[in-house]
C-alpha cells in the first residue's frame, strides 16, 4: 500500500510538472499567462470550468455535510445550488466573454472597473477577491487529511508540500498549464465520481438506504433537518442555496474562464461539456449518505470522507480514489491562485505603479501568487490544529461568500442592465456588502450562523437599493429631458437677443 501510493502520487506530480513546463513555452506575455493564448479547445476549457466548480469540496467536505444533516443537505446542495449554477453559467458566461472582450478585461476587478469607469470599484473587488485565500486554505486542509490518510504522513506537513507545489506550478505555465493539467485532473475525477456513486448503488437500488437513515433519526429523510448546521428550514434548503448557486458563478476564477474563449461561437460546447461533467460530480454527494452505514456516526464533517474510503475499498483503489480527491482540489486551487495573481498583476500593480511595464506587472503577480501561497499554508494548519467551528468548511465560507454577495450585482448588471448608472450599482454593492456583515454582526434571526443565509440577505438588499436607484432614475429621466429642452430654448432665445 505505501509503496503503490508514493508511486502513483509521485508519478502524477511528475506529469503535473511537464504540463506546466509545456504551458510555459506557450506563454510569452502577460495576458497568455492570465487567460491563455485563445488557442486553447473549449471543451477543455468545460473541463477545466468543472473541475473548478467541483473542487475538493464537492469530494470531501461537503458529503461530510450531508452525512451529518441527510436528505435536506443532499438536496440543499445537489438540487437547489445545482439548479442556480447550472442557470448562472448559462446566463453570465456568453456576456461576460462578449463584455469582456469589448472593454479589454482579464479579471473581474478589471471588468467592473473599466464597465462602470471606476477606480474605486476596481480596488474594492480586487481587496475582496483576497476572500479566495479563504477558499484555498479549505482545500489545502482538505488534500492534507486525505493524503496523511493514505501515505501515513501527518497532515500539517503535507499541508505545506502541497501549498508549495502548486505555487511552483501555477507560477511556471500559468494559464495554459491550467487547462492542460485541469483536463487532466477532470478526466479522473469522472473516473472517481462513478466509483464513488457505484460503491453505494446496492444500498440505493433495492438496499434499505433510506430506511436505516430513518431508523437512526427521522430528520435524516425529510426535507429540512433542524438539527443541522445549515439546512434548518425550506428557506434554507431551497431559497438561499439556489441563490448562493447563482451567486457563486461570479468568482473570479468561475466566470473568468469565459475569458479563454477565442469566441462566441466555443460557449455552447465550452458550457455543454460543463454541465454534464458537472452532474456526474454531484452524484459524490450520495457518499455523504453511504457513509452512515460503515463509519460511527460521531465523525467529524472533515474526516467523514477519508474515514469512509479506507473502511469500503482495497488498497488499489483505496489510492485511485484519492489521486481523484487530489485532482479535484489541485484543480480549484490553481484556478484560485491564478485568478489572485492574475488580480495583484493586472488590478493591484496599476494601482500602486501607474506608469509600470507588463514586465513588471507579471513579475509583481508572480510574487503576490507566493505570498498568497505561504499565507493559504500558515493558515491551513493553524485550521488542522484548532477548524473554527469544528470545520475548515466554515472557516472558508465567510470568506468566500462575501466576494460573490458583492460581485452578484454589478456583473449582472454591467451584462444585462445598461440603465444601471456607476451611482447606483454602488450603492447596490455597498448594500450588499453591509447586508452580509449585517447580518452576521447582529445575528439576525437564528439563521445568521449559515454564510448562505448571509449572502442571500446581502444580495436582496443590494437588489432593493438597485431598484430603488433605478426607479428613481427613471422617474428623474423625464424630468431631466424637460429640463434639457428648456436649457436649450433659453440658450437659443439668449442668441437671438443678442443678434
Amino acid at each position: 500500500m505505501p509503496i503503490l501510493a508514493w508511486t502513483t502520487i509521485l508519478g502524477y506530480a511528475l506529469l503535473t510538472v511537464l504540463l506546466a513546463i509545456r504551458g510555459a513555452r506557450r506563454t510569452s506575455s502577460l495576458e497568455g499567462f492570465a487567460v491563455g493564448n485563445g488557442d486553447i479547445h473549449p471543451a477543455l476549457i468545460g473541463l477545466s470550468l468543472t473541475a473548478q466548480l467541483t473542487s475538493v469540496a464537492t469530494f470531501v467536505i461537503n458529503p461530510g455535510l450531508v452525512f451529518h444533516s441527510g436528505l435536506a443537505g443532499l438536496l440543499g446542495y445537489g438540487f437547489a445550488a445545482a439548479a442556480g449554477i447550472v442557470l448562472g453559467l448559462v446566463v453570465f458566461s456568453r456576456r461576460f466573454r462578449a463584455v469582456g472582450a469589448t472593454v479589454q478585461a482579464l479579471t473581474i476587478p478589471s471588468w467592473i472597473g473599466a464597465r462602470y469607469a471606476s477606480r474605486p470599484l476596481r480596488a474594492l473587488f480586487a481587496a475582496l477577491s483576497l476572500g479566495l485565500v479563504a477558499f484555498a486554505v479549505l482545500i489545502v486542509v482538505a488534500l492534507a487529511y486525505v493524503l496523511g490518510n493514505l501515505l501515513g504522513v501527518p497532515p500539517a506537513p503535507v499541508a505545506v508540500v502541497v501549498s508549495a507545489f502548486v505555487v511552483g506550478y501555477v507560477l511556471v505555465g500559468g494559464a495554459n498549464a491550467h487547462a492542460l493539467t485541469n483536463a487532466v485532473q477532470a478526466v479522473v475525477m469522472l473516473v472517481v465520481a462513478f466509483v464513488l456513486i457505484g460503491a453505494g448503488a446496492p444500498l440505493l437500488v433495492g438496499g434499505d438506504l433510506f430506511a436505516t437513515l430513518a431508523a437512526q433519526d427521522p430528520h435524516l429523510v425529510a426535507l429540512t433537518n433542524p438539527t443541522s448546521l445549515y439546512f434548518r428550514n425550506i428557506f434554507e434548503v431551497f431559497v438561499c442555496n439556489f441563490v448562493v448557486g447563482l451567486a457563486v458563478v461570479c468568482q473570479p476564477h468561475i466566470v473568468g474562464k469565459a475569458l479563454y474563449l477565442r469566441d462566441d461561437s466555443q460557449v455552447r460546447t465550452f458550457l455543454s461539456v460543463a454541465v454534464v461533467a458537472g452532474l456526474v460530480f454531484l452524484g459524490v454527494l450520495l457518499v455523504g449518505l453511504y457513509a452512515r452505514t460503515a463509519i460511527p456516526l460521531d465523525t467529524p464533517i472533515d474526516r467523514v470522507v477519508p474515514t469512509w474510503i479506507a473502511a469500503t475499498f482495497p488498497a488499489p483503489l483505496q489510492v485511485l480514489v484519492t489521486l481523484g480527491m487530489l485532482c479535484a482540489g489541485l484543480s480549484t486551487l490553481e484556478g484560485i491562485l491564478l485568478a489572485l495573481s492574475g488580480i495583484f498583476a493586472l488590478d493591484v500593480h496599476p494601482l500602486l505603479r501607474p506608469e509600470g511595464s507588463p514586465t513588471s506587472a507579471l513579475r509583481f503577480g508572480r510574487v503576490g501568487l507566493a505570498l498568497v501561497g505561504l499565507a493559504a499554508a500558515a493558515l491551513a494548519v493553524r485550521q488542522i490544529a484548532d477548524p473554527v467551528g469544528g470545520s475548515v468548511a466554515i472557516f472558508a465560507q465567510y470568506g468566500v461568500y462575501l466576494l460573490f454577495t458583492a460581485s452578484f450585482l454589478p456583473l449582472l448588471c454591467g451584462m444585462f442592465i445598461p440603465a444601471a448608472t456607476r451611482r447606483v450599482v454602488t450603492a447596490a454593492v455597498l448594500a450588499s456588502i453591509a447586508g452580509y456583515l449585517g447580518a452576521s454582526v447582529f445575528g439576525l434571526t437564528a439563521l445568521s450562523s449559515n454564510p448562505a443565509f448571509l449572502a442571500t440577505i446581502g444580495i436582496f438588499a443590494g437588489g432593493a437599493v438597485l431598484a430603488l436607484g433605478l426607479a428613481l432614475s427613471a422617474a428623474r429621466a423625464p424630468q431631466d429631458h424637460v429640463d434639457r429642452i428648456g436649457a436649450s430654448a433659453e440658450a437659443h432665445g439668449a442668441k437671438e437677443l443678442a443678434a
